[in-house]
């Protein structure tokens, strides 16, 4: 007899809790809604050559696979809301709600501790967002646990930049509700819909498919620039108003700048009277740089992280930096709380 399965929410969080499978973000969200929305086009492409408009039945006989548009898009805007709730969880805890951990029982504790997986992991593996009312409940949430007067629906409200129309217009706020009745019709119903006459036959034609991916497209950007302007610049993958990436590195390298500049300073803050700067400071800072620069050279030579699949090397330089982040701001922490230091540059970096 074969051992238990874990616990599924146990398995997702070990499947996307990897550095070299981190797809649990927005970006992938929207990389993905990418995608679809160019194969889309392509199959519009090959239907109109092969298939030409005016041969149709209307309002639509064709590929039915068209129809399953539905479900992708429908699982990048769930993927969109769990991804940034675990943002939300890890980066603020204090943010966890008891409905959170509803799942997380006796067993399921026990398999998390084996597995070394996060609680805010667990809780994205759980959440259900089988409408569009989760959805936009679960960014309100996000934004109202920094800002309590801001909301999702401003962010759609929004105007595009260099439009003069909102992100989302009212009118088509059904579209973005109904994607979701179609998508659960589809997945777990076979009635008239299907099987009836071709006329009473619900079906999603290219052009549809097209208008609608670039209508959930939008939705995606309205949140994450709002996300962008309200959130703090350590929120959890950010992206920046073409909606990749922000790059991380780089502000963790200026952190540690100026967190280095601040311990230089801290050096000469205990007492009233002048003190003498650390003569320990300077050469511990210069020999950390130039250890840092050697294993930056070997991340990017050693022929073991190259791998046109899985990309190593960048993980491997963050956890790098984030170490010694995570070290001078722990120092900054402690000097602070042991000698009550009050540093003229204040709190954090």
């Amino acid at each position: 007899m074969s051992a238990k399965e874990p616990h599924y929410a146990v398995k997702f969080a070990e499947r996307y809790g990897s550095a070299t499978d981190a797809y649990l973000n927005a970006q992938t969200a929207l990389a993905r809604l990418e995608e679809l929305i160019e194969d889309a086009t392509d199959l519009k492409g090959n239907f109109d050559k092969w298939v030409p408009t005016d041969t149709r039945w209307a309002p639509w006989v064709g590929g039915e696979i068209i129809s399953y548009y539905w479900v992708g898009f429908v699982t990048c805007l769930e993927w969109h809301a769990r991804s940034r709730l675990v943002d939300l969880l890890t980066f603020k805890p204090s943010a966890a709600k008891t409905d959170d951990l509803r799942v997380i029982k006796e067993k399921v504790v026990i398999e998390m501790f084996a597995a070394n997986v996060t609680l805010p992991s667990i809780v994205g593996a759980v959440t259900n967002v089988s409408n569009f009312d989760d959805y936009m409940n679960i960014f309100s949430r996000i934004f109202k646990s920094f800002d309590e007067n801001t909301n999702a629906w401003d962010a759609l409200k929004a105007q595009r930049q260099n439009t003069g129309a909102p992100w989302v217009d009212e009118s088509e706020f059904d579209d973005l509700v109904n994607l979701y009745f179609s998508r659960n019709d589809l997945v777990h119903e076979i009635g008239i819909t299907r099987l009836g006459h071709i006329n009473v036959r619900d079906r999603l034609d290219p052009d549809e498919a097209i208008r609608l991916g670039k209508l959930v497209q939008r939705t995606m950007l309205a949140i994450e620039a709002l996300i962008t302007a309200k959130l703090p610049p350590e929120f959890p993958n950010l992206l920046d108003s073409s909606g990749n990436p922000t790059d991380v590195l780089v502000r963790i390298e200026q952190e540690i700048v100026k967190y280095e500049d601040r311990i230089g300073r801290l050096t000469t803050a205990f007492t009233d009277s002048p003190v003498d700067k650390d003569e320990n400071w300077e050469p511990a800072k210069s020999a950390s740089a130039e250890y840092i620069i050697k294993e930056k050279t070997f991340l990017d030579n050693a022929q073991i992280l190259h791998n046109r699949y899985v990309e190593m090397r960048e993980p491997l330089k963050l956890a790098l930096v984030r170490a010694r982040h995570a070290y001078l701001k722990q120092v900054v922490d402690m000097v602070g709380e042991v000698w009550d230091v009050d540093d003229a540059s204040g709190g954090n970096p």
